[in-house]
């Protein structure tokens, strides 16, 4: 009888069994669960009640301090009455009877620690020194609480310099009805959880008062609760302000497991569960091992029939024995026609002398590991590449029975091969050739190990390898990143760029090239440097154009120096002069020298060519020194120049000088625009809009403004509208405001003209402080 025809066993034989065991588990599991259920919901009972009691514990201990704060400001009211001072009895014995208080002192109206008392039998965090100042915020806030009340005021947990959070509470000191300050009790949040419990609530609970966010500030334990089962939280009045305390059970042993009873119903409930067990393997062993040799012998031709792989079975003397599918459609015999074969085979080539060679390389078991290439004729004297790979054949009593050979068709990959190998050849030539340094190394090589370099890239990096790119920074998208190095051995430039590729084998590897930038980077340089000369050439041309406006502004105070001078020399000569009224007139005198002074001072600055040095200034102080230079011009112009700033006191980030620039060329291109107009109608209007930051200023001219296709171009280098224009003014100044991280553009006027706009940053506070210091840091 065969296999697949011998009965089958009734699943009920094993199912009933597996029915009855989960039923039994089911049931020891609800009963269990119930139990459990039931100790958790005593615990949570007991936990909510320790916490409230834990919570009135200290909320009668705040309140008592509180009262005690109080008695004590009421003691400090009499001293300042003329009676006795009894703050040190006072609080010495506060400070007995409550040990989480850290500190006790009185604080006047000026926020001084004008009394302190301490704890003198442990070390104390000192937060508030005698005689200093208390400037913490929280402290502060109480202080102006109970100022304002006249009650006693719990101040927010604050953290100290000791990084312990502390709370105050502040009790007003008064004298008849005036505010004299406060007595202030300092108590620690962990030592008055420490104190306020005893050993035994300790043990079990891990207590933290916690902010309104959940967040614990304070905790009667340094180390973490890991093995935390239940917790109970309550709002903590006083002190209040969203703080909550919350009490954590720390995991102990149930009582569940310790009653004999539910030992006993376990250790059955193992026993039935064990039994079951037998049963059920007992009923699975007979079906598990039909089922297994089925499975064997399905599996075994379904491998048989989907395998792309020939398979040969050979006994020790080179007889086939078994074929499957894939070699009888390889070599396009029937498998009953090969079973019982001895050599030659049929699908040998007609030369069979190395197909001999290699059958008895495997018959005495010295064929080699990596497989054999042969050449394989099928039933239509075509002949395929092959590769076989053998195996012994061992049988069920581990003895060897013959050889197993797998037989796969190389053809195509062989082809592909070939073609792989022509295409390499031919990419490698493409690199070799190209004008750019190349090199392919793995992201976790050494530090000079490559994969592949080109020709150039041994020429030119010979003794010296541009920098390697970090493991730490490893390029994570396919994108260039080009950046630039020198290189010290050929004193050239070069240009390197980096991608991250899949390598043949699947790897992540890093592509550079290195392309030569050395003509590029000389042509920048000497650009460089002709904008830096067009830029102080400017200079001195605005300062040409500019020179009798600044003669004019140095004669006014020259002139009346003079006649403060002449003035002082009249009286002096008369006799009628005392030195209080001569005072006034000197430092009119010195004044106009100083002013005379920063007119040079300016001169020199603007003309001398320096590094922009930006720093907090005044918007208002800049406008007017660039209208004093312009007025000159505009007054011999006929025209006439008008300012709008809401607010003198805005500060911006820059260099008054370069910004002095702009503007004056900004109102000479103005005054230009406008030659062909009435002299009434001349008129240069610059106004400062400072209502958001970066501040923006608008010169505004009523010329024939700028068409289209010129405002496209009105600010590159050497582009001009004038005869005599270098074309240099406002590419300048773009320059100028851009260095200022500021823009620079032109708008049409709603009506005629033009708008010149540039933005400059405001200054901060912390901007004028750093200034400040680098200032002060200056020998």
């Amino acid at each position: 009888m065969r296999l697949i025809d011998q009965p089958r066993t009734s699943p009920l034989v094993w199912a009933t069994p597996l029915v009855g065991m989960i039923l039994f588990i089911l049931a020891m599991g609800a009963f269990f669960y119930n139990l459990y259920a039931e100790d958790q919901s005593q615990a949570q009972l007991r936990v909510t009640r320790d916490v409230e009691n834990a919570r009135n514990n200290i909320r009668s201990r705040l309140l008592a301090t509180q009262d005690r704060v109080t008695q004590i400001a009421r003691g400090v009211e009499h001293r300042l009455k003329g009676g006795p001072d009894t703050f040190k009895t006072a609080a010495n014995a506060l400070l007995a009877e409550y040990p989480e208080i850290n500190s006790v002192m009185v604080i006047d109206v000026e926020r001084r620690v004008t009394q302190l008392a301490l704890p003198p039998l442990r070390a104390s965090d000192t937060i508030h020194p005698l005689y200093q100042t208390v400037e913490d915020a929280e402290s502060y806030w109480a202080f102006n609480t109970a100022r304002e009340t006249r009650l006693p005021v719990f101040s927010r947990p604050f953290l100290a310099e000791s990084n312990a959070v502390y709370m105050e509470i502040h009790s007003p000191v008064t004298e008849d009805g005036e505010f004299k300050g406060t007595v202030v009790a300092t108590i620690p949040l962990n030592d008055l959880l420490a104190d306020a419990f005893p050993d035994t609530f300790v043990k079990l609970y891990s207590v933290s008062i916690v902010d309104g966010g959940g967040n614990p500030i304070a905790s009667n334990v340094s180390r973490s609760v890991d093995n935390a089962k239940l917790s109970h939280e309550v709002p903590l009045e006083p002190p209040g302000h969203g703080l909550k305390l919350r009490a954590v059970l720390y995991k102990t042993s149930s009582e569940l497991f310790s009653n004999m009873l539910a030992w006993t119903v376990l250790g059955l409930s193992v026993v039935i569960i064990w039994s079951f067990g037998l049963l059920f393997r007992h009923a699975k062993l007979r079906s598990r091992a039909e089922k297994r040799l089925l499975d064997e012998t399905k599996f075994r031709r379904a491998m048989e029939n989907s395998v792309m792989t020939g398979m040969r079975a050979i006994d020790l003397q080179g007889r086939i024995t078994y074929v499957n599918p894939a070699f009888c459609k390889m070599t396009g015999y029937t498998e009953t026609e090969l079973v019982g074969m001895t050599p030659p085979f049929p699908y040998w080539p007609e030369n069979s002398q190395e197909q001999r060679r290699h059958l008895e390389l495997i018959l005495t078991g010295k064929a080699p590991t990596k497989g054999i290439e042969v050449q394989v004729r099928r039933r239509d004297n075509t002949v395929f590449d092959a590769r076989m790979y053998v195996s012994p054949l061992v049988d069920s009593e581990g003895n060897q029975s013959g050889w197993m050979t797998s037989m796969t068709d190389i053809t195509e990959p062989r082809r592909i091969r070939d073609e792989l190998a022509a295409a390499h050849r031919r990419f490698v030539r493409i690199l070799e050739e190209l004008d750019a340094a190349v090199s392919i190394r793995s992201a976790e090589s050494a530090e000079d190990e490559f994969i592949f370099v080109n020709k150039l890239h041994r020429e030119w990096f010979a003794k010296a390898y541009p920098p390697k790119y970090p493991k730490s920074g490893r390029i994570k998208q396919p994108s260039f990143e080009p950046f630039e190095w020198f290189n010290p051995v050929s004193t050239r430039w070069y240009e390197v760029r980096r991608r991250s590729i899949s390598w043949v084998d699947g790897a992540t590897v890093v592509m550079q090239v290195a392309t030569d930038i050395t003509s590029r980077k000389e042509a920048e340089n000497m650009t460089r440097q002709q904008q830096e000369k067009l830029q102080f050439t400017s200079r001195l041309v605005t300062l040409g154009e500019l020179a009798s406006s600044l003669a004019h502004e140095i004669n006014q105070p020259l002139a009346a120096i003079s006649n403060y001078n002449m003035g002082s020399v009249n009286r002096l000569k008369s006799g009628r002069v005392s030195p209080e009224e001569l005072l006034p007139v000197l430092e009119k005198v010195n004044m106009q020298a100083q002013r005379a002074g920063d007119v040079i001072r300016r001169i020199r600055e603007f003309v001398k060519q320096q590094e922009p040095k930006r720093s907090p200034c005044l918007l208002s102080k800049i406008v007017d020194d660039a209208i004093g230079f312009s007025q000159l011009e505009a007054s011999h112009r006929g025209a006439r120049i008008e300012c709008t700033l809401p607010d003198s006191s805005i500060q911006v980030m820059a260099d008054p000088i370069l910004i002095e620039q702009v503007l004056m060329n900004l109102i000479k291109n103005g005054l230009e625009a406008m030659e062909h107009l009435p002299k009434e109608e001349r008129v240069i209007e610059i106004e400062v809009h400072a209502h958001q930051n970066p501040v923006r200023v608008e010169v505004r001219d009523y010329g024939t403004g700028v068409p289209e296709d010129i405002r496209q171009r009105l600010f590159e280098s050497f582009f001009t509208t004038k005869s005599e224009g270098m074309g240099m003014g406002l590419n300048i100044c773009r320059t100028i405001i851009e260095y200022h991280q500021g823009q620079l553009w032109v708008d049409p006027a709603p009506e005629r003209g033009s708008v010149f706009k540039f933005t400059l940053p405001m200054a901060t506070q912390t901007d004028a402080l750093s200034h400040i210091e680098h200032v002060t840091e200056k020998p």
